[in-house]
């Protein structure tokens, strides 16, 4: 076996270009290993068909959690429906948010629960319990109970042994959902607890049927969808705008659904076009002289949806056609639009509205991407909407894949890490065999360590690519407002001086992230700290500042993916100072630690009550960054007392020795 082996070693080097050598000389040793990389393969392309969770909370409402309980009593959550109905599934979404030290994947869900179904009568039916061991925290996957249809009054889902990782047990959830085929049954319930830990908007018993969750859309991943409906430009917010669906048949409606505009181009515009103020109505005829309100959104402090439906009951109403009127409209940079991806109308199992015409009170000229009819296609921007029950059993499929897949991945590492070890034993007849065996692991190192860097390059190419595309995006609006016939000197000089604005901080960005990744061994390419204190000085022009970075070396400096997603959550806090705290000082310290590295911001601002919820997605960015960091994130801040933030964040085997 020696010889042969040492004879493959010759040929791997013969062919040391070839990045599959090793894989080609241990299927000799495991002749199952062609078979796992197989299985992965089919697992790879798989998973590319299947929906995706987008693990972001998109709005700042979170869901419902229970008060934190003591006592051994049980803690429940319950939907009484409006009115009993058969059911055949019951879904359970996981929240995303933040417990002591961080934000969790599945935060409050119990190790233990039962869910049960009431009938008219008050009958129990079990449709799914957990009880003879701890669940595994499911993340933010779909937790799903399937079941014979049964004529639903309420469902409780019930705690039978909590969430404690964090001190007392809680009970916490994104959403609840009550499946009758497609219809959701849950949207017009009435929402019940044992307890409630009340914190507008983030957690209140309305946030359990509001399908706010942080899966994202019900969308299967595919290219060629458009973006959907979008109005002419308007200079007021209060100018009027509507679309109209001609259905293809008087239909009796189950409910309504409208699909926020995911626009990517742009970071955080999850639901780009939505107005602020809209109703929905409902006619038979096409005039709308019989016109009957079905919904209407009227209060403007509500969070918007973010990246997820809204679910409107059809409240058992006989239409033809549906009309959605904006009566306050979206701002975009001064400007005002109204602009929607998809609007499905579910009577039974079927979308009544696919492929139903659209008239509109205007729509945008010449952009292929818009278009009237792109409103009742079936599609988005990311691709093509599913049902409801279909895009649970997908998710589910998805994680059940990747779980296998990260099993395969483990096994197979495993197999190739103990050929190599063979192939050093077998080629180990000299001095030279152990020598050219070393160079070529060596090699192959090395090559590990270029694809990876490859991949950290790809990533800030992609940052750089949305802001710097968002920017000049920004420049071209605004010389199209200069353009216009009306535009005066002033009005000149203003666009002139914000575009002037606009390319300085582009170029900023661009000299940031050239530094950051620069591939020559120079002390400037390798002084990110510089980076991060420029980035201070001008975001924070005209405030005192106080920059505390270590003077000598660091013992250990981050890989570039670790100083890439610091660079970004300190631009996302100092960009916040800048933009809402008014303050006159700011103290900007980074030092390191016994397990890695401290950052504090602190600013003598406004401050605010972390408490309440915030019209924007700036601290939910900063605690999904902390995430990917594997960071603890503290916020300390009250109205009038200012604000301090500080990430403690650990070193790992990634980090080079200075």
């Amino acid at each position: 076996m020696k010889p042969f082996l040492s004879i493959l070693t010759a040929l791997a080097v013969a062919q040391a270009t070839d990045s599959g050598w090793v894989e080609r000389l241990a299927f000799w040793i495991h002749g199952d290993l062609q078979q796992l990389t197989q299985r992965i393969e089919v697992i790879d392309r798989t998973l590319r068909t299947l929906p995706e969770l987008t693990m972001i909370n998109s709005c700042t409402r979170v869901g419902l959690k229970t008060s934190y309980e003591n006592d051994e009593g049980e803690i429940w959550l319950e939907l009484t429906l409006a009115q009993p109905a058969p059911a055949d599934t019951v879904a359970l979404i996981p929240p995303l948010a933040k417990a002591a030290n961080a934000v969790v994947a599945g935060y409050g869900f119990p190790l233990r629960f039962r869910i049960t179904v009431f009938d008219a009568q008050d009958r129990p039916t079990v449709v799914r319990e957990e009880a003879t061991q701890d669940f595994p925290n499911p993340g933010c996957n779909p937790v799903v109970a399937r079941f014979a249809p049964i004529s639903a009054a309420r469902v409780r889902f019930t705690a039978t042994k909590a969430w404690t990782r964090d001190g007392p047990q809680v009970l916490a959830l994104a959403e609840m959902l009550v499946l009758s085929g497609e219809r959701n049954l849950a949207l017009d319930a009435i929402v019940t607890s044992s307890s409630v830990r009340n914190l507008p908007w983030a957690w209140a018993r309305a946030n359990l049927n509001d399908m706010v969750t942080p899966l994202g859309l019900p969308v299967a991943p595919q290219s060629g969808g458009r973006l959907g409906f979008h109005s002419a430009v308007a200079a007021e917010a209060t100018n009027t705008k509507f679309v109209t669906i001609a259905l293809a048949r008087p239909v009796v409606l189950d409910e309504v659904r409208i699909v926020p505009v995911r626009r990517r181009d742009v970071p955080l515009w999850f639901n780009y076009g939505l107005p602020l103020r809209f109703k929905v109505e409902t006619a038979l005829a096409p005039d709308f002289s019989d016109a009957s309100l079905l919904y209407e959104w009227s209060n403007r402090l509500q969070p918007p949806p973010g990246m997820n439906l809204v679910c409107i009951p059809g409240q058992q109403r006989l239409a033809r056609y549906l009309r959605i009127t904006a009566t306050q409209l979206w701002e975009r940079w001064g400007e005002y639009v109204f602009a929607l991806a998809e609007v499905q109308a579910i009577a039974g199992r079927e979308n009544v509205a696919l492929g139903a015409s659209v008239t509109a009170s205007d729509t945008l000229a010449d952009d292929p991407a818009w278009s009237p009819d792109a409103l009742t296609d079936g599609w988005t921007e990311g691709g093509r909407l599913i049902p409801l029950s279909r895009w649970f059993t997908q998710l589910e499929q998805r994680r059940v894949l990747e779980e296998e897949r990260a099993q395969l991945g483990t096994t197979r590492t495993t197999r190739l890490e103990h050929a190599q070890r063979t192939l050093v034993k077998g080629s180990v007849s000299g001095a030279g065999g152990i020598s050219v065996l070393s160079g070529l692991l060596l090699w192959r190192q090395r090559r590990i360590r270029r694809r990876a860097a490859q991949l950290m390059h790809d990533k800030l190419a992609r940052d750089l690519h949305d802001e710097i595309g968002s920017n000049l995006g920004s420049i071209t609006l605004i010389c199209s407002f200069a353009n216009q016939p009306d535009a005066t000197l002033e009005n000149l000089r203003a666009d002139l001086a914000e575009i002037e604005r606009v390319a300085g901080e582009s170029a900023d960005s661009m000299r940031d992230m050239v530094t950051l990744i620069g591939p020559r061994r120079t002390a400037e390419s390798r002084d990110w700290l510089g980076v991060l204190h420029g980035l201070t000085e001008r975001l924070l022009r005209g405030v005192k500042l106080e920059c505390a970075l270590p003077s000598a070396p660091l013992t250990a400096q981050p890989d570039l993916e670790t100083r890439r997603e610091l660079y970004l959550f300190c631009k996302e806090v100092l960009h916040n100072i800048s933009r809402h705290a008014h303050a006159t000082a700011v103290r900007f310290s980074l030092a390191p630690t016994d397990h890695g590295l401290r950052i504090e911001i602190t600013d003598d601002g406004i401050g605010f009550d972390p408490g309440r919820a915030s019209s924007g997605q700036g601290l939910g960015n900063l605690r999904e960054r902390a995430v990917g960091l594997g960071a603890a994130l503290r916020l300390d801040s009250q109205p009038g007392a200012g604000t301090t933030v500080q990430l403690d964040v650990p070193k790992t085997a990634r980090w080079l020795p200075t």
